[in-house]
């Protein structure tokens, strides 16, 4: 029966060739519709027609004309379908573990929207730029703050607890004025940044009003046990888009070293996948089939042979995620040594070293130390090679730094190393890598060739100065750069940069990086007293 909504208007206008004709789908031909007998309810009104003949084709008659006067074309026949496969079993069973763990991610796995207010502006010295006059200040600064749009940006990360931490890359929230949190079902709740560290390229997020109920945490999973050639899914938002789900397999697992450089410095190892990760996946998880978070993806690269992700590991992440949370930054154990790798010497320096007596098969070559540092203390000099701690042996820098790293602050260390050709052994108590030890991090930021260390009380008393001095100490001077030009030394402290006080390397090295006519003027302080260097600013 027809329902009342149905309308039948126009159907007593229509002539009989009208009526639509289906074509089953077996090919069979179908019957013509069934009229309804005259008199009947469902008979339309008006004289019955004869069905119109099919179109003749004689040789006698002109073929049918269509309406743009050519003939029309033959009916086409019922094309034949591709045969219905059976789905294996096994890809029946793949398929529904990539969407199960689809669907067990998707409320743990959130959007990250930032904003970061004057991305560009230079915040650096405007002491002379206040006193020109207003219309040429706009020569010299960016512009008013409100004529500056904040810059945008999205990335994705991954919800711990109830509490509303999340997980996520650094270089995604860094320098956020503002932070929001989107979820699966579209939730949006703002959100601030907990702590960021640079040396991992890791960061955590917390909701400012979690809710009451309703959060899931994602399942951490142990990313040791990661095979290569295991099945993975990238999950995040990328390109703006929300939710999606990428799948491929474990690449490759190895550390960080000559062919891979990961974002952040402390990142020893890897996880390489060939699922596809997109800007904007970064701070999302690398998940296994179980539903568990393996990685936190971090960065692509592209190439001549295609492009992979790598992800951090997520047992790394966890340790890093846990102090940012409890404390609002990781604390490293150190050494307080600049090394290098002796495959990747200069001759110059190789040279030398078969002069004192030969060089070790495999070892990390002591290039410079941080004054005052654990390396100091122990008596190692520029030009030692480590060969082994505690009875490990050290076939590279890296070596070194993954050792040092998963030791405890204020632990010994048994230091094998090789000195003139001459192999001997010494102890050294590892401290802790002060806030803004961009030398001894590994960083490797060098302004006008300088490396800086902030300094601790410590370190200040172990440079012959007063434990309240506070400065950026001078770990290392580059032979030909502008502070050796400068007269500028190993071991003094940089108190004031163009008068203004330096407390930190960080404040240093911004004072640093900007230009100035006639260069930077600094103050600096060694046992010596204090005097005031200028030091060449930097081109372009």
């Amino acid at each position: 029966m027809l329902a009342s909504s149905f309308s039948c208007r126009g159907l007593a206008h229509r002539q009989p060739g009208d009526e639509s004709v289906s074509v089953p789908l077996d090919g069979s031909t179908a019957a013509p519709p069934a009229r309804a007998p005259s008199g009947s309810p469902g008979a339309l009104k008006g004289p019955a027609s004869p069905p119109a003949p099919p179109p003749r084709f004689d040789a006698g008659s002109p073929p049918a004309v269509g309406k743009n006067g050519s003939a029309p074309p033959p009916a086409a026949a019922p094309a034949p379908l591709t045969a219905r496969l059976e789905i294996p079993a096994e890809a029946r069973a793949l398929s529904r573990a990539f969407s199960n763990v689809a669907k067990a991610m998707a409320p743990s796995v959130v959007r990250v929207d930032v904003e970061v207010a004057h991305p560009d502006r230079d915040d650096g010295d405007d002491e002379g730029v206040e006193r020109l006059p207003p219309g040429l200040r706009k020569f010299f600064q960016f512009g008013e703050p409100g004529d500056i749009p904040p810059q945008k940006g999205t990335g994705s990360g991954v919800l711990l607890d109830g509490a509303g931490n999340i997980v996520t890359n650094r270089h995604v929230v860094s320098k956020a004025t503002k932070v929001s949190v989107t979820f699966s079902d579209g939730t949006e709740l703002p959100a601030h940044v907990v702590g960021a560290d640079q040396q991992t390229d890791v960061a955590v997020v917390r909701l400012d009003k979690p809710p009451a109920a309703g959060l899931v945490a994602a399942r951490l999973g142990d990313s040791d046990k990661l095979d290569v050639g295991e099945w993975v899914l990238a999950v995040g938002s990328p390109l703006g888009l929300d939710q999606t789900v990428t799948a491929g397999i474990v690449s490759g697992k190895g550390k960080v070293g000559r062919h891979v450089q990961m974002s952040g410095e402390r990142v020893r190892s890897y996880i390489q996948t060939d699922a596809k990760i997109n800007p904007g996946n970064s701070g999302g998880p690398l998940v296994n089939l179980g539903a568990e978070v393996v990685g936190i993806n971090t960065l692509i690269n592209t190439g001549p042979g295609g492009a992979y992700g790598f992800a951090i590991p997520i047992n790394q992440v966890r340790r890093v995620a846990q102090a940012l949370i409890k404390e609002g930054r990781v604390r490293y154990p150190y050494l307080g040594v600049l090394l290098g790798d002796l495959k990747e010497l200069s001759p110059e320096v190789r040279a030398t070293l078969k002069k004192g007596g030969g060089v070790p098969a495999a070892g990390a070559y002591v290039s410079g130390l941080t004054p005052g540092g654990p390396a100091v203390m122990a008596g190692l000099r520029p030009g030692d090679v480590i060969v082994a701690i505690d009875g490990r042996p050290m076939e590279s820098a890296g070596d070194v730094v993954d050792y040092v790293s998963a030791q405890a602050i204020g632990g010994q260390v048994k230091i094998d190393y090789v000195r003139d050709g001459k192999k001997a052994t010494i102890g050294a108590v590892l401290g802790e890598l002060p806030a803004g030890d961009l030398a001894a991090a590994g960083a490797g930021e060098s302004v006008a060739g300088l490396a800086l260390q902030t300094v601790t009380p410590a370190l200040a008393e172990s440079l012959g100065l007063k434990r309240d001095v506070k400065g950026a100490a001078i770990t290392e001077v580059a032979p030909g750069g502008a502070a050796e030009k400068a007269g500028l030394q190993a071991g003094e402290v940089i108190v004031e940069i163009d008068r203004r006080p330096t407390p930190t390397a960080e404040d240093a090295f911004k004072a640093l990086r900007g230009q100035r006519k006639g260069g930077h003027l600094l103050r600096v302080r060694s046992p010596a007293g204090a005097r005031f260097v200028t030091l060449e600013s930097p081109s372009g």
